[in-house]
């Protein structure tokens, strides 16, 4: 309980008190607003989408408002002067796309001037160069580097300086292009390295500062005044090892310095869940000046990979490795450094390539710039890599089937580093041509022998389809792309979860019920890969109901595989066939599979003839991730004989030809498991048109 003193001298105390307190206040208040300019805000920061704000001016006398830049037009104060206290509305346009902005208000008010800054959001800068240093020739010559940045090279501040403290004065003609940054580097008679320091950096219109640099080393003059200049065919002729000659050949650089999709990068041998980027940063292609041959660089170090797509180079050969490959035929030139570069010039037209059909390609063309004519992608759905994005840092490429007008195939390989390889477009349908580096590589994911021949296109312009599927040179007799659950929980002969999408015809698993959909004894409901967005986190490019599947893939009584079986006819079709299966095991699934056809279903007869050979992966396992382990699907393109054409029935069968199987540790050795799935994501049977 509170006791209140009821002295009359304390309470006339009190009361005199709150009278001193009360004026005082009242004095203060005066005092506050009584003043000859002030603003409420000094700086007003608003979203990057159109807005309005408002600033309370105060004043005793007239006041005028001016811009600091007169010609501004995403600012509007449509009030400009005016007199004693007053709230003023200010708006903006919309900034979105755009670095931040500001605008400064000057309010003036006699002699007496005050401002505010009116703030803009808008992109966050970005500036990142992808080298730490470039490494020129004693000859100098022109020089790019990829840079990652959103903002006008003009709005930059750059310094040079020698490593001395020097200026930089060898370093000229700085820009940037197309995401690259370019500059010019004078040629050098010092009898040592000489370097210099590139310091760019940026201070936005909210304060934000991005900066980065680069070393610049250029190298002393080489040995070789009296190096011999040799073709491509003599460097052929000789042993591999280390190349002890004076000599050089002469020829143009067919790949982006920094491309994201030049090489295979493989699992890091000491952490098999990350990827070595080494490969990409090390190689280069440097193709005969006729075209007809090429060499694939790998250079000492990723510093020293000068090397630029459309240049032409001498390059020094002695100290470098030979390097041979046989079956299909190849050669490597390791070791490379940058003193060995003995001239770079820019070529003023843009390199083309050699057009192909498949059917045409040779060892010779290895390594080369081509462009494979009337191709098409074997299952058009989706994007260029259809895979697991859950595995992106794990799994470095997607070998994308082509097939072309002739009845050929090979993959063309998309590094997960290649922006448009799922950007949320669907693949092309149609046919066209395709053009790109010519490789041969080993991908253990994908069975490793993926065929002699692959293309790595370096551009997206290298990819010239026709988007629909009309305008492709197949005529499609039978597909399936998805589990249709719509018809799962009442199945018909004509209307079932398998029925095709196009065209009439059946596919079954052998032993089972053909409208048998459930997961202990017949066909289930699984998914697919071909989403169009990269999701590495979420979706993962999944696709629900995309697939299908089945277990119990042995059958001990007869000693013999099941299969997948497709019943069509070809009465009417006289040009040759093909199939296109997309498919994946878990681990302990059925790894080799073997094509068959026959006029009759069943599973023992003996007319069943023999087609093609292979092999689908296990699809990867997260807590032990092997290199051999697929994420999501693998697509294979086999040609069936014409010798099944025009028949009223005629049965396909993909069988398990026998027990080998994976495990969780090892892509061999393991026992074939009636538990585990063999999935399919699509099936197709076309011809051409």
């Amino acid at each position: 309980m509170i006791k209140v003193n009821s002295n009359p001298i304390y309470l006339l105390f009190l009361t005199f008190l709150s009278t001193v307190l009360f004026f005082g206040c009242q004095k203060d208040e005066l005092r506050q607003f009584t003043t000859d300019l002030a603003i409420n805000q000094r700086i007003v920061q608003l979203a990057d989408s159109a807005a309005s704000t408002k600033i309370q001016i105060y004043a005793e006398d007239n006041w005028t408002i001016e811009t600091q830049a007169k010609d501004s037009v995403w600012l509007t104060v449509p009030v400009n002067s005016g007199s004693g206290k007053k709230l003023i509305d200010i708006s903006v346009t919309s900034n979105a796309g755009n670095l931040p902005r500001a605008q400064t208000l000057f309010i003036k008010s006699g002699n007496i001037t005050d401002s505010v800054s009116i703030q803009q959001k808008g992109l966050v800068p970005t500036l990142a160069i992808v080298d730490e240093e470039l490494k020129a020739i004693a000859g100098g010559g022109t020089m790019r580097t990829a840079i990652n940045t959103n903002i006008p090279f003009e709005l930059m501040k750059v310094e040079k300086t020698t490593l001395a403290g020097g200026d930089l004065d060898w370093v000229t003609d700085l820009n940037i292009e197309e995401g690259y940054l370019y500059l010019k580097v004078a040629a050098s008679t010092q009898p040592s390295i000489r370097q210099g320091k590139l310091m760019f950096s940026y201070l936005d219109a909210l304060n934000v500062l991005v900066k980065d640099s680069i070393m610049i080393s250029q190298q002393v003059k080489g040995a070789y005044e009296n190096a011999k200049p040799v073709s491509f065919d003599e460097v052929r002729m000789k042993g591999e090892g280390e190349i002890m000659e004076d000599i050089y050949i002469e020829g143009i650089i067919i790949n982006d310095k920094g491309g994201n999709n030049v090489a295979l990068n493989r699992n890091a041998a000491a952490n098999k869940h990350t990827i070595d980027r080494t490969p990409t940063s090390v190689t280069a292609y440097i193709q005969s000046l006729d075209g007809r041959q090429a060499f694939k660089i790998e250079t000492a170090t990723a510093g020293d990979n000068i090397f630029d797509r459309n240049q032409k180079v001498k390059l020094w050969l002695k100290g470098s490795k030979l390097n041979k490959h046989s079956a299909p035929e190849f050669i490597t030139i390791s070791g490379v450094q940058s003193v060995q570069v003995m001239e770079q010039n820019a070529l003023a037209t843009q390199l083309q390539p050699r057009e192909r059909f498949m059917s045409e390609l040779t060892d010779r063309d290895l390594f080369t710039y081509v462009k494979l004519k009337d191709v098409e992608i074997s299952v058009p759905s989706g994007a260029y890599s259809n895979i697991n994005e859950g595995y992106v840092n794990r799994a470095s490429v997607y070998p994308l089937n082509l097939r072309d007008i002739r009845g050929n195939s090979l993959y063309a390989l998309f590094n997960v580093d290649v922006p448009y390889r799922r950007d949320g477009r669907r693949v092309p349908q149609g046919s066209g041509n395709f053009a790109g580096i010519l490789v041969y590589e080993e991908i253990e994911r994908y069975g490793t022998q993926i065929g002699r021949y692959a293309i790595r296109p370096q551009h997206e312009t290298d990819i010239t389809l026709q988007e629909n599927r009309e305008s492709g040179f197949s005529k499609v007799h039978l597909e399936w792309s998805r589990f249709k659950d719509e018809h799962e929980s009442s199945p018909t002969a004509a209307q079932n979860p398998l029925t095709p999408d196009i065209g009439t015809g059946k596919i079954y698993r052998s032993g089972y019920d053909p409208l048998n959909f459930t997961a202990v004894s017949g066909i289930y409901k699984t998914g697919d890969f071909n989403g169009l967005l990269q999701e590495p986190t979420t979706v993962k490019g999944a696709v629900a109901n995309g697939g299908w599947g089945a277990r119990n893939w042995w059958n001990e009584d007869k000693n013999r595989g099941e299969a997948w079986v497709v019943e069509m006819s070809t009465s009417g079709i006289a040009k040759q066939l093909s199939l296109q299966v997309e498919g994946n095991v878990d681990v302990g699934g059925p790894r080799n599979f073997v094509v068959e056809w026959n006029t009759n279903s069943d599973m023992d007869d003996s007319n069943w003839k023999h087609v093609a050979d292979f092999t689908f992966q296990d699809i990867t396992q997260w807590s032990n991730t092997l290199i051999s382990q697929v994420p999501g699907y693998k697509v294979v393109n086999i040609n069936l004989p014409v010798d099944l054409l025009n028949k009223s029935k005629v049965f396909v069968r993909l069988k398990v030809k026998d027990k080998a199987a994976g495990t969780l540790t090892n892509p061999v050795g393991g026992t074939l498991v009636n538990s585990a799935n063999c999935r399919l994501g699509h099936l197709s049977i076309k011809y051409n048109k």
